[in-house]
């Protein structure tokens, strides 16, 4: 088979899936890429990061990019790395912690926890215990204040949970881990509050250790690009390593690593900057303030709580046939069953437009017995 015939059958096969262009993915946390970051992929598709004596300067870039998300979290000593997202960004926090506090066996994080923070614990031999949350689905602080004990190793907090995009009470829970490691999985939100100022995330809370942040997210980057930061750069020797058959010295979870993915976050913040960024952020909340709004008229639908952030979750009285028949019509939508409810995530690519067609159709779908 030759190249051509090849690559048509590749685009065949894309073809059947679809396309954020016109926007009906609308449970995703993910969106079409900048041109210009996937131009950068490209360039730096051969770069393996780990190789830093062979190519210095993803080396220099990866540096920068931590740099202004560190600046992002107001802390100029912020130390860390790209990684692959999310779920290696919690390992990698969770694995610094067990580092520091070796003997220690407890997590403790709230019942809206990212599913990675058990795949964490299972890996190192920990436990976590969930707490409970608040009648809006943030974490209760109280009973993460009492769960924490003196085997507790760290405590989990979320700034956009999975589910509804809910922040945890960061400023209250951060005052109960005066003894413990504590981290915040902004791996949605870290793209997004910043920009908003609604809602605190920085390393101004003192107890902060580790936050992760994914940019191929709200940040416009090629998957897979997430981003794990520590307080300073201590956190990063205590994972220290260096193999005896390259002049390296590696603290990151993965061996070889995309120079790509950090090309391409890289490219991505030089191009939008803050203020860029803060556009995009800026519309994606004005359209989920519109979809609030359209939901309002509707009879069967309603907000299972108000969104802190660009997801929101809308209850129905049967959701799953709901979004079966939402799906028929071509809409990209998922259904969270412990709620029964469909999740909308107004990502960049989601448009007032495309909201009004959405309630349009989700309005007739609920007429229909």
């Amino acid at each position: 088979m030759d190249d051509e015939e090849i690559l048509r059958r590749l685009r065949e096969a894309r073809g059947t899936d679809p396309s954020y262009v016109g926007g009906r993915i609308v449970s995703s946390v993910s969106t079409e890429p900048l041109p210009v970051s996937l131009e950068a992929y490209r360039i730096y598709s051969d770069v393996n990061a780990l190789d830093t004596y062979l190519f210095p300067s993803v080396k220099i870039l990866e540096a920068e990019v931590i740099a202004w998300l560190g600046s992002l979290l107001r802390n100029p000593e912020a130390a860390g790395y790209v990684t692959t997202g999310g779920t290696e960004s919690n390992i990698e926090a969770l694995y610094a912690a067990k580092k520091l506090f070796p003997e220690r066996k407890k997590i403790v994080a709230p019942k809206s926890a990212h599913y990675s923070i058990y795949k964490a614990a299972d890996l190192m031999g920990l436990r976590v215990e969930w707490t409970d949350l608040d009648r809006n689905y943030r974490a209760d602080a109280a009973s993460i204040r009492k769960a924490i004990d003196k085997d507790t190793l760290a405590v989990v907090a979320t700034a956009g949970t999975s589910a509804l995009g809910m922040v945890d009470p960061l400023e209250e829970i951060n005052e109960s881990c005066d003894e413990v490691f504590f981290h915040v999985d902004a791996a949605f939100g870290g793209f997004v509050l910043p920009f908003t100022g609604t809602k605190r995330i920085d390393y101004g809370l003192r107890n902060l250790d580790s936050v992760t942040i994914d940019p191929h997210k709200m940040g416009m980057t090629p998957i897979p690009s997430g981003s794990v930061l520590f307080r300073d750069s201590t956190y990063l020797e205590a994972l220290s390593y260096t193999p005896a058959y390259i002049p390296v010295e590696s603290s990151t979870l993965c061996g070889s690593r995309s120079g790509g993915s950090i090309a391409a976050v890289w490219v991505a913040i030089k191009s939008l900057g803050f203020d860029g960024y803060k556009r995009i952020v800026d519309k994606c909340m004005e359209n989920t303030h519109f979809l609030c709004d359209e939901l309002a008229g509707i009879e069967g639908a309603s907000l299972v709580t108000e969104p802190d952030i660009n997801i929101v979750g809308i209850s129905l009285k049967a959701p799953e046939k709901t979004c079966t028949r939402l799906r028929d019509l071509g809409w990209g939508v998922a259904l969270n069953r412990d709620i029964g409810c469909i999740r909308f995530v107004v990502m960049p690519h989601v448009s007032k437009e495309v909201i009004s067609r959405f309630t349009v159709d989700l309005a007739e779908t609920i007429k229909k017995k």
